[in-house]
C-alpha cells in the first residue's frame, strides 16, 4: 500500500477485528452501559480512538488529567472511562463483565483495576469549572462512583443511524489516497451549515487538495439541531456550492462533552486518524455558554508540538454590510454596527420564532427546506 497522507495517531491504526461470538455470556456479570460509553466502544474499535484498544488505565487516567498526555507521553485530552455505581453493581478485580446496552452485547471486560470517581477533579481538570449548568459537569455528576479498567474484547458492531453516511478511517485513507490528496483540512461541527462555515471551509481548501467535512452524530444538549437537519441541509448545500471532487462528507458517531480547549485536541487527533492532515479552529471551538474565552482552543492546541496534525486558525468570521462581503474581525475596518455576525444562536432562535434570516448569513433553499422539516431540534 503507498503511503498514506498522515500516520495515525500512536503510530498505528486500531482495527479491531469481529468478536467471537462463541466468547459471548462467558463473563461472570453483566453491566448496563451508557450511550456516551456505548459510542466510545464502537470508536476504539473502528480505529477513530487509535492508538486506544481499551479504557484508559488509571495511570493514563491521572496523566491525561493533569498533562493532556497518557504515560508513554502521547497526546490525549480527555480520558475515555467505564464508570459504574458500586450500589447497584458489585464487581471485583479479576472479574469479567459482559457490557451492554438496551439488552444488546457491546463486549467483554476483564477487570485488572477499579478505582473511586473523584467528580469534583474531572469536572475541574476537563471543563474548568464545578458549574452544574455546564452540560458536561451535570453530565459527570450523573456518573457512577468507580471507574473501572482493564483488557477489552469481543468489540461487536453497532447498528448507528445515518451508517449510509459513515466512513472508516481505512476507508477516508483510502479515498484520500485515490484522489491524490497529500494534503486534507477536517472540518469539526455539531450545527447545520452558515456562510461564515462555507467562508472557513472554503477558504481552507484554498490552502489544502481535499475538505473532510464531518459533523457529530449523537446525543448533544438540548436545543442543538437533530442529526437529520445536520446531514440534510450539509447534503443539499454541498450539492449545490461546493466543489465536489474536492470535498468528503462523513458522519462522526460521538457525544459532545462540550469541554472547549480540551475537547478541540480530542477533536483534531479523531480526524488524524481518518487521514487528514489539517484541523480548523474558529473562535469558540467546543465550547457552550461563556465557560471558555474566545480562542482558548488555539492557544490549547498551539501547546503541542508533537500532534501530528497541522491547526489552521480561524478569527471570526462576519458579513460586513460596508464591504458586502464575508470577512474576518482583524480584516474589516469597519465597526460593529456594519457586521453581521454569525450565530448559531440566532440561527436557531430565528427557526423557533419563524422570524426572517438574513441572506448574508444562509442560504435562502437551506432555510425553506429546514423550516418544513419536523424535530428541528433536540429537546
Amino acid at each position: 500500500m503507498s503511503r498514506m497522507v498522515s500516520r495515525p495517531h500512536g503510530g498505528r491504526l486500531v482495527n479491531v477485528g469481529k468478536p467471537n461470538s462463541v466468547s459471548f455470556g462467558h463473563g461472570d456479570l453483566t453491566l448496563e452501559v451508557d450511550s456516551r460509553t456505548a459510542l466510545n466502544l464502537f470508536l476504539i474499535k473502528t480505529g477513530i480512538f487509535s492508538p486506544l484498544v481499551s479504557f484508559n488505565t488509571r495511570e493514563d487516567y491521572d496523566s491525561i488529567l493533569r498533562e493532556q498526555r497518557m504515560v508513554n507521553g502521547i497526546p490525549w485530552s480527555i480520558p475515555i472511562i467505564l464508570d459504574m455505581d458500586p450500589e447497584k453493581f458489585e464487581v471485583s478485580e479479576g472479574d469479567t463483565v459482559i457490557l451492554k446496552r438496551n439488552g444488546r452485547h457491546l463486549a467483554e471486560l476483564y477487570i485488572d483495576d477499579m478505582w473511586e470517581f473523584n467528580r469534583g477533579e474531572f469536572t475541574d481538570r476537563i471543563f474548568g469549572t464545578k458549574d452544574l449548568r455546564h452540560p458536561g459537569v451535570a453530565r459527570t455528576q450523573e456518573m457512577g462512583s468507580m471507574i473501572l479498567s482493564g483488557k477489552v474484547v469481543g468489540i461487536s458492531d453497532q447498528d448507528l443511524p445515518f451508517n449510509e453516511y459513515f466512513m472508516l478511517p481505512e476507508q477516508t485513507r483510502k479515498f484520500f489516497q485515490s484522489k491524490s490528496w497529500k494534503t486534507i483540512a477536517a472540518f469539526q461541527t455539531r450545527n447545520i451549515p452558515h456562510l461564515g462555515h462555507e467562508y472557513l471551509q472554503k477558504s481552507a481548501l484554498n490552502m489544502v487538495d481535499g475538505l473532510f467535512i464531518n459533523p457529530v452524530i449523537g446525543r448533544k444538549k438540548a436545543g442543538d439541531f437533530s442529526d437529520g437537519i445536520i446531514v440534510g441541509s450539509y447534503d443539499r448545500v454541498l450539492k449545490s456550492y461546493y466543489p465536489t471532487e474536492r470535498v468528503l462528507f462523513s458522519v462522526l458517531h460521538y457525544e459532545m462533552y462540550y469541554a472547549g480547549p480540551r475537547e478541540a485536541v480530542m477533536h483534531a487527533i479523531m480526524r488524524k486518524n481518518f487521514g487528514c492532515t489539517h484541523f480548523i479552529i474558529g473562535r469558540d471551538h467546543a465550547g457552550v455558554g461563556n465557560y471558555y474565552p474566545p480562542y482558548a482552543a488555539w492557544k490549547n492546541l498551539e501547546s503541542f508540538d508533537d500532534l501530528g496534525i497541522e491547526i489552521i486558525p480561524f478569527e471570526e468570521a462576519v458579513y460586513c454590510k460596508s464591504c458586502k462581503w464575508i470577512t474576518t474581525v482583524n480584516n474589516c475596518p469597519h465597526g460593529e454596527d456594519k457586521r453581521i455576525r454569525f450565530s448559531a444562536s440566532m440561527i436557531r432562535e430565528k427557526l423557533q420564532k419563524g422570524t426572517d434570516i438574513p441572506e448574508e448569513i444562509m442560504r435562502e433553499d437551506e432555510v425553506e427546506w429546514i423550516r418544513k422539516q419536523d424535530n428541528i431540534f433536540i429537546t
